[in-house]
């Protein structure tokens, strides 16, 4: 496995077991070592969480368009990150493939 998956392999379980902090920090090292537009939205989903923001009703027609924008984005946060997530079994699964023949 190479440094690069296992940075981001550690990332998706920590992530996955609810440890936050510790999938971010595994996400901001992938990001300085492999490009931060790739990690930006993981690091953003880590951050959502750890701050433990919610939306909130909206007030005012300009408040629920800023919700339904922040609603939009957290649900394709969620979506990149399980899209992550399945990429990196495959490429597990990949690999074992591989190493069989």
């Amino acid at each position: 496995m190479t440094t690069k998956t296992l940075l981001v392999a550690q990332a998706v379980q920590h992530y996955r077991k609810g440890d936050y902090q510790q999938a971010l920090k595994s996400y901001q090292q992938a990001a300085a070592k492999y490009g931060q537009h790739l990690f930006k939205a993981n690091l953003q989903l880590c951050e959502q969480k750890l701050n433990g923001k919610t939306l909130q009703p909206a007030a005012s027609s300009t408040a629920q368009t800023n919700s339904s924008n922040s609603q939009a984005l957290a649900q394709q946060l969620e979506q990149t990150q399980q899209l992550l997530e399945h990429y990196y079994t495959r490429t597990q699964e990949l690999e074992y493939q591989l190493q069989d023949r």
